[in-house]
Order: structure tokens, then sequence, then C-alpha cells
């Protein structure tokens, strides 16, 4: 996206919006941290609530049923792209702007149109799934079109809660999701063990559905100023509204192709594989879908910051912002280990996964550096389609890839290998705008981020556990001092001298 792109995007009316880079100058790091926290607040239910489901869930269903459920989840990640960008397109306009300052009889009227809209896909997905009726996917079609409205819906307001910063909303609706996720996996768990009540995936889609719904009428109630009422006509909106599709089609075509090159390895399984070979391997990506919820904490926060200060500030911080976030998650390694022998002791039907959850496991530190940090600054910057071109050609070096690993070796941890591979590559490319453009030192980061997962695989072949593990933590800790003593040394500076000004000893 070029710079007349961006200024179309950063100001679709200009009357309403200015740019950031004329308001602030500087990164207010209290207020980043403060917002992190309170999101991460939600967060930890929703890491009970994922290691409920991750592991009570596939044990109640079966290896069979379990691989249905996860194709349905397969499919209905994709149901992003199904608002065309209309979402992404308010987003771009308004991140940083306060709930306040909305035009209400406006949203109101984009509501209603994205309520219409969705609900007209929902029927048409509906008929398509008739046309699978006699297959396996009739049920899975059918869900998923059911799904689209009340998942785009909840998206359409947790994006207005992002970008008006309202994040005690949003830690208030994972809070409600964890409860009932957690409740109804209980109820499940007591039918199962104790009627010896058969658990089949339809129903526990279903009932995700009901929670999808409740949802989304619990937004639609929260953010009843933007719903009910006096509302603008549609033709006198109908400006604004095309040109959210037209500035947010882009994002939301980068956000897909970013969707498929982390979940291309799951699909060319799905499609490759029998059903219980999907679902072994799907299983890999669950846990690794429970280690990632604390990192998307600071994905949720960071953009809508973002905006609210100039490139120069970013340009400086971005470099430290990376290294946090490896150390960060390179600590969250050590998560493989216990969740190894949870799996071997609770669910050894899953065994299966365990090579490829060793394979795939350090891949969240590219792709979380990707996802949260770099992704973000590209829509800071009014960087998408140059976001989107280097992803558009990672993914087709990933299919391309895992059509020819499949030929040659016919295993899913080939595709594995080739999954980290690629994330690397996707790595190295995004990576080239801010060395050029910012020159930022980013050879630090890499090397370290090498170093980590070398070590990783390395004393993954220890055969005693707990050796294993001690040996990661070491070699974590004697790494992390080498390449981040000094941002370490100002961390724990910064805090003691908090703790003094405070009078805490």
């Amino acid at each position: 996206m070029n710079k007349e792109d961006f200024s179309r995007y950063e100001g679709i009316n200009n009357s309403e919006e200015t740019h950031a880079d004329s308001e602030n100058t500087t990164f207010d790091k209290k207020k980043f941290i403060k917002n992190i926290i309170v999101v991460l607040i939600s967060n930890c239910f929703s890491i009970i609530s994922g290691i409920l489901i991750g592991f009570i869930i596939p044990k109640l269903l079966g290896v069979t049923e379990y691989g249905y459920y996860k194709t349905f989840t397969l499919y209905s990640s994709y149901i992003g792209v199904l608002h065309f960008g209309f979402i992404d397109g308010i987003y771009l306009k308004y991140a940083g702007k306060s709930y306040n300052d909305l035009n209400k009889e406006k949203f109101r009227t984009y509501t209603i149109f994205l309520f219409v809209l969705e609900f007209i896909i929902t029927l048409i997905l509906i008929v398509i799934s008739f046309l699978f009726y006699s297959t396996n996917y009739f049920l899975i079609i059918l869900f998923v079109g059911i799904n689209v409205l009340a998942t785009n819906v909840t998206t359409y307001f947790e994006f207005i809660s992002q970008i008006t910063m309202k994040f005690n909303r949003i830690t208030l609706r994972n809070v409600i999701k964890c409860t009932l996720n957690i409740i109804s996996v209980i109820i499940l768990y007591i039918l199962y063990k104790f009627n010896n009540v058969t658990i089949y995936n339809y129903v526990y889609v279903l009932i995700i559905l009901i929670i999808q719904f409740s949802l989304a009428l619990w937004y639609l109630i929260s953010y009843r100023e933007i719903v009910f009422g006096k509302r603008n006509s549609f033709f006198s909106e109908m400006q604004n509204i095309k040109s959210f599709f037209k500035v947010g089609l882009p994002l939301m075509l980068t956000n897909i192709i970013s969707q498929l090159i982390f979940v291309v390895d799951q699909q060319f399984v799905n499609v490759a594989f029998d059903m219980e070979t999907y679902s072994v391997y799907a299983f890999a990506y669950n846990m690794i879908s429970i280690i990632t919820i604390a990192i998307g904490a600071i994905s949720t926060v960071l953009y809508p910051t973002l905006r609210t200060i100039n490139t120069t500030s970013i340009a400086t911080n971005y470099s430290k912002i990376n290294s946090y976030l490896l150390i960060f998650v390179s600590l969250c390694l050590v998560s493989y280990y216990p969740l190894c022998l949870i799996v071997n002791s609770f669910l050894p039907k899953y065994s299966g996964s365990l090579p490829t959850f060793l394979i795939i496991l350090p891949g969240i530190l590219i792709s979380s550096s990707i996802s949260v940090i770099k992704y973000n600054c590209y829509k800071t910057f009014g960087k998408i389609n140059n976001y989107f071109i280097k992803s558009a050609i990672i993914l087709i070096i990933a299919i391309l890839a895992d059509i020819v690993v499949y030929f040659i070796f016919r295993n899913v941890q080939s595709i594995s290998i080739v999954s980290i591979l690629v994330l690397l590559l996707w790595y190295v490319l995004v990576e080239i705008y801010f060395v050029r453009a910012f020159k930022v030192k980013w050879i630090n980061n890499f090397v370290y981020m090498i170093l980590i997962i070398c070590f990783f695989y390395g004393v993954s072949f220890i055969p005693n556990v707990y050796i294993s593990l001690i040996s990661y933590i070491c070699a974590y800790i004697l790494v992390t001092l080498l390449f981040y003593h000094a941002e370490l040394g100002d961390l724990i500076n910064k805090f003691f001298h908090k703790c003094n000004s405070r009078g805490i000893k």
C-alpha cells in the first residue's frame, strides 16, 4: 500500500480523524503495559478453559469424533473472510479513537448493514450444506454457516472494543465465554464419566454455537448505543460503506493469507490423510493454542497503541519490543514437558501427536514475532500491500513444499518440519522492510531465536525428561543473559526504582 492509499484509510473522513503523528510523539509504556495486563487477566480464564477443552474434549469424543470437531474449527477459522473486509475497514479508520467520539447514528447504520450481510451469507451456506446431506460434511458445513453470523457480529464488536481501547469489555466477554465453556465441559464430563453417555462431536459443536450466539447477544446489549435508535440511511452512508470494503479488503486478504500460512499444513493433512491421522495432528496444534493465548494479549493491545504514536518512536522501540516478546515466548517452550506428561498419562490415544508437537512448538517463537510485532507495524505504517505480497509468496512456497514432501515421505512429521522452515523464511522476508526503512538491529534477535530453537531440539534427544527440562532451562538462562543482559538489567533497575519510590523494601 503506497502513501496515497495509507492516507485514504487514515482519514476516510478527514474531518473525523487526524493521524497520530501530529498528536503524539512518545510511546506510553505504562498505558500499554496496563492494557496488556487487563487483557491478560481475561486470557488467564482462557488458559483454564483451553486446558479443559484441550484435554477433556479429546477424551470425551474419541479420536475420530475429535477429528470431525477439529475439522469444524479448521473451517470456522476462515469465517473472517466472509465480511469481505468491512470490519477491517472500520478497524483501520477508527483505531485509537474514543468511543464517545464515534458518530452513533453512522455506526447504527454500519451495524445493521453488517448484520444483514452476515445473515444472508449464513442462509446461503445453510442451503449449500444440504448438497452434502448424505456425507459426513453436511453437519460441518451447516454448523460453519450458522457460526458465520455469530462469529462476525462478535468480531465486529470486539474490534470496536479494541479500537476504542475498551479492553475491560473484552476481558468481561472472555470471562463469560470461558465460564460457560468450563461449565459445559464439566457437565459433559459428568455425563460421560458417571452416566456412560456417548458424546458426539455435533453435541459439543451445538453447545459452542449456543455460547457464540449468547456472546453476540451480550455485545448487542453492551453496545446498544450503536445498535438501536435513530440511524442514517443506507444511501447516505453508501460511500463510507464502500470505502470500508475498499480499504479493508487488502487487510482482510492479508489476514486470510496469514491464516492460511499458519494452518496450511493442517489443511493439507486434513485433505491428504484419514480422519484419525488428522485428529492426532490437530491435537498437537491444539496444545500450541493453549500456549499462545497469553501471547495474544499483546497483539490485541499493540495496534491501537501504535496508532497513537509516531513512526519514529515505533522504529526506536521495535527491536526492544521484539526482544521482550522472544524472551517471554522462549520461556513458554518449557510447557512442552508438562504437556507431554499429561498426554502420556491422561490421553494415551493421542501420544502419537507428541513428535509433531515437538517439531512445531518452537514455531511459536517465529509466528508470534510475525503476527504480534511485525504484522501490527506493517498495518501502522500503511504497508499492507507489501506484507500481502510477501505473505502470498510464502503461502505458495508452503503449498508447493507440502506437496513435494508428501509425495516423497508421506508422513506428517515431514510436513511439520516444512512448516517451521517456511515460517523462518517468512520471518526474514517481512523483516527486510524494517531493516531497509529504519535500519533496525535485527541480527541479535534472529540469532537468539535460532539458538533457542536449536537448544530446544537438541535437549529433546535426552531420554530422561527431567534432565532434558533442566538442560533447556539452563540453556535458556545462559543464552538470554548473553544476548539481553542489558535489557534485563534495565528492567530490574526500573523495578527496584519503582519499589523504592513507593516505599517498598
